[in-house]
Formats: structure tokens, sequence, C-alpha cells
């Protein structure tokens, strides 16, 4: 009854222990961030807008699911050009042509969602290729992974098991004694 007993205790120290891989614990509530900006006209300065997700307060990991809505000019447009990329690690190089990319949109209003595939570090990117100024809305909603249920229906099994051995050991006719 001992083993059984550290059996159990070992198997929950292991349950709680566990470690996550999300920017965020499993089950953890939402992650949330919205604002706006302005994109100048093509022809002009700050006709693009390029920033680290992270840096707009949604901390991306593994599993995630990002939800994420924007509007040009309150979805009246025109379009513009929207993607979610990664750059290669340590690069210094930030052109869009070295880059991964994960959603691409052009579009003047978008609402979607993308699970986010590995680390980081993500970032979004936002083109006006008009001649007039465009007032972006947006808003990101990060979503932590399904708890992994794996260990509530393995370690069970393991437990019947380890008690049925135990069972039919026990039950077992022995010897007679000499």
């Amino acid at each position: 009854m001992r083993r059984l007993a550290g059996v159990i205790a070992l198997g929950l120290t292991l349950l709680f222990v566990a470690s996550t891989a999300s920017a965020h614990a499993p089950g953890s509530p939402p992650t949330s961030a919205s604002g706006s900006f302005v994109l100048g006209r093509a022809t002009g300065n700050n006709a693009s807008f390029h920033a680290y997700i992270s840096t707009l307060g949604i901390p991306p990991g593994p599993g995630d699911t990002l939800r994420f809505s924007w509007s040009a000019n309150s979805g009246i447009g025109p379009a513009i050009s929207f993607n979610i990329h990664a750059h290669p690690a340590n690069s210094a190089n930030t052109s869009l042509t070295y880059a991964t990319t994960y959603y691409q949109a052009v579009a003047d209003r978008v609402d979607d969602s993308w699970v986010v595939a590995g680390s980081g570090p993500y970032m979004v990117f936002w083109d006006n290729p008009n001649n007039v100024t465009e007032n972006v809305s947006y808003s990101f909603v990060l979503l932590p992974p399904s708890p992994d249920l794996t260990v509530f229906v393995v370690f069970p099994v393991i437990l019947a098991v380890v008690v049925l051995l135990l069972w039919v050991a026990r039950r077992r006719p022995r010897g007679p004694k000499t």
C-alpha cells in the first residue's frame, strides 16, 4: 500500500509541476489589446506601420490563437495591405522579402484568427498603397491553447493497472510454507 501511495504522490507531483510552452498557461484568461493609428498617403511619410506583436501588448506563444480585427476608415476603405510575419532570428534585416509570412490580406476590414505555429518574434505590417490618409483601428485577442488533458486520462489508467496488478498478486495462491 505504501508503494501505491508513492506512485500516486509522484503522479500528482508530475501533474502540477509540468511546464507549458505557451506565452501564458492553458486555461488562463485571454489577453487583449486595441488601438488606432493613421497611415499616411502612399506618396508621403508614414504610409506603413510595422511592429512586433508583443509591443502591442500581445505575447504570442506556440499553440495560442490570435484573433484580430481591424478596419481602414471604419471599413469604408479604400483597401490596405496587412500581414503577420516573422523575420529570421538574430537578423537585422527587416525587409518583408526577408520574412516568413503567416497571414496576408488586402482589404478595408478584416476579422480573422491565426494559430501561432512556434515561438516568435512575430510582427504585423499595415501598408497604405492609396493616395488618401487611412485611419486604422485594430483589436487583438490572444487565446491560450486548450489545456492538455492527456495527463488526466493517462495517469488514472496507469493507476488502475498498478492497482489491478497488486490485486492479482495478492490473490494468487502461494505455495505451501516449509
